[in-house]
């Protein structure tokens, strides 16, 4: 589960770092989308504010990811995708549909302890990827 909108605007201005209108926006779209590109949300900025561009959203999720409140996915000639940093969790990816889903799994932390056991990693996060088809698909 990710924190709230204003524990994340919070950890931005402890930071020093300017909420602006912008800034605020862009973090509203990812708590309204499920995993949108930048060019995603920079067709629904550009609504909201026309004179945006895409070096300011790009900028925008490059701050946040810098700063670990958003975790950038990328899945090789596919365009990044983005989320709201949150407990350990797996990404299941539809290969008809491209969609990306959440999946919890628990056992995820249990894979990084056993390999910190072994002193010769330092392991600074663990990602799980599952790939196949996703229920609307199947049923299409």
């Amino acid at each position: 589960m990710h924190q709230d909108m204003e524990s994340v605007l919070e950890q931005l201005r402890a930071k020093g770092l300017r909420l602006t209108p912008q800034r605020v926006e862009v973090i509203a779209l990812l708590y309204q989308l499920s995993h949108p590109t930048a060019e995603q949300v920079y067709s629904l900025m550009a609504k909201k504010f026309p004179y945006v561009s895409q070096t300011t959203v790009y900028s925008t999720l490059k701050l946040l990811k810098d700063q670990g409140i958003v975790n950038e996915l990328t899945y090789g000639d596919r365009s990044s995708h983005f989320e709201l940093t949150e407990d350990e969790h797996a990404h299941f990816n539809c290969k008809v549909c491209g969609g990306i889903y959440d999946v919890d799994v628990k056992e995820a932390e249990k894979l990084n302890t056993m390999i910190k056991t072994d002193e010769q990693f330092e392991v600074d996060f663990v990602r799980v990827e599952f790939y196949g088809t996703c229920k609307a698909c199947l049923t299409a």
